[in-house]
């Protein structure tokens, strides 16, 4: 039996999902007793060269795929909202599978789109777009059988991450990484979808609707990217025994959820300091089975093509568990899952005046200095907060002498944040 399929998009996710299919379409057969057959393919542009032979497969017209009865499942590829979300939401809609990698039109329409899919009686697969080669909505859903998970977070951005790893280990600069990641097409030629946290953003706002089954307003969640980390930052926190994290984190606590993106620092005997390149990390917290930590790569055709082929061999099965009834929406609320700080600050013999501005404005605080150093006008420290978190970060931000701060990432992390009982918990 053969069943027919439609591509939208050619690019980097397009192409390694074409390569996985047609070599691996009798490994495929075998597993399902069904062979993926990829009938047409959205192109915007005929002639451009490609890497794969695709001869007569190709298309600049949507609804030949769409309104072909032959075609049974659509794999969307084209990224962004708009095609896409028309597209998926017509295939949905005229009884088609649909399997998609797009983290920002399923973190903002995947309600509306889950609701389509199931009065069509049709799935709606998305596994690619959160972990790149981890299947972690397949895990989310298989331990939320016997479970009830608190806590999802991690490093979800294989870009940042690979951008951070050359920053770290080898000296380069920003500017140098990132045009290395150019180079290998892990990052686009406009990067700030993935250096200013957005793709984080929306992989996030999609594994916090899985693990809490809630629709997730992306918008009031805090997001920070790393286009602002400098290697004067990096050698202070290197020093120190620590590496820097793009993190993204989401934790239910009783009225609403804690949630943000930013990067943090991270001891070196954290697991997460050691997850380099384009590898992404996901932390499931469960009050039964503790925690688990998956780690793989998460940027890159065939990752992500491998996550679509899995999501296409799902179908093929007819195996799923269906997501469980959404809950009210709970609002995202401003916290942290630390009291303790990196902060740098720029002063010379004319501000000198800041230094002592900032100091005297940490001893109020009762805050205690773990570490520090003044070296060419340059004072660095991580400091511990001892008095309310939220309204500590709330003053330090608005201190103008002040140019970066950075969250700390503590192994063993106990006190409260000031109005909610609950606490995020991290390794």
């Amino acid at each position: 039996m053969k069943i027919k399929i439609g591509l939208l998009g050619l690019g980097t996710v397009g192409t390694g999902v074409y390569k996985l299919i047609t070599s691996r379409g009798g490994h495929i057969r075998e597993s399902t007793g069904v062979y993926p057959e990829i009938k047409k393919i959205l192109v915007k542009n005929l002639n451009k060269p490609r890497k794969v032979k695709v001869e007569g497969l190709l298309t600049q017209n949507a609804e030949e795929i769409l309104k072909d009865k032959e075609i049974k499942i659509i794999i969307e590829a084209i990224g962004g909202i708009s095609p896409a979300y028309e597209y998926v939401k017509e295939a949905l809609a005229s009884g088609k599978h649909v399997i998609t990698a797009n983290k920002e039109l399923i973190a903002k329409h995947g309600e509306e789109l889950n609701e389509i899919a199931e009065k069509n009686r049709v799935f709606l697969k998305c596994e690619a777009s959160v972990g790149g080669a981890i299947p972690i909505l397949h895990q989310i859903d298989r331990l939320k059988i016997t479970d009830e998970i608190d806590f999802v977070g991690g490093i979800i951005n294989g870009t940042t991450n690979y951008i951070l790893t050359k920053m770290t280990t080898e000296g380069r600069s920003y500017k140098e990484a990132l045009k290395e990641a150019q180079q290998l097409g892990y990052a686009e030629a406009n990067p700030d979808y993935d250096v200013k946290g957005f793709d984080a953003l929306y992989k996030l706002a999609i594994l916090m609707r899985k693990v809490f089954n809630i629709n997730v307003p992306v918008n009031s969640i805090t997001r920070k990217g790393i286009d602002e980390i400098t290697t004067q930052d990096l050698n202070y926190i290197n020093k120190w025994g620590y590496k820097i994290k793009l993190f993204a984190w989401g934790k239910k606590v009783k009225d609403g959820i804690f949630a943000g993106v930013e990067p943090v620092l991270v001891e070196e005997n954290n697991i997460l300091s050691r997850i380099n390149d384009v590898n992404n990390a996901i932390i499931l917290r469960g009050d039964s089975f503790g925690e688990y930590v998956f780690v793989g790569k998460g940027a890159g055709e065939l990752p992500t093509g491998d996550a679509v082929v899995a999501d296409l061999i799902d179908i093929l099965l007819n195996y799923d568990i269906k997501d469980n009834k959404r809950i009210d929406f709970l609002p995202i609320r401003q916290g942290s899952f630390t009291d303790t700080f990196y902060i740098r600050l720029e002063t010379h013999k004319e501000n000198i005046l800041s230094l002592k501005k900032v100091l005297k404005f940490l001893k109020e605080q009762k805050v205690s200095i773990v570490e520090s150093s003044y070296e060419n006008g340059t004072f660095t420290a991580i400091v511990k907060m001892k008095k309310s978190v939220e309204t500590f970060t709330e003053k330090l931000e608005k201190i103008t002498e002040i140019k970066t701060i950075f969250k700390v990432l503590q192994e063993d992390i106990t006190e409260e944040v000031s109005k909610f009982e609950d606490f995020v918990e991290v390794i």
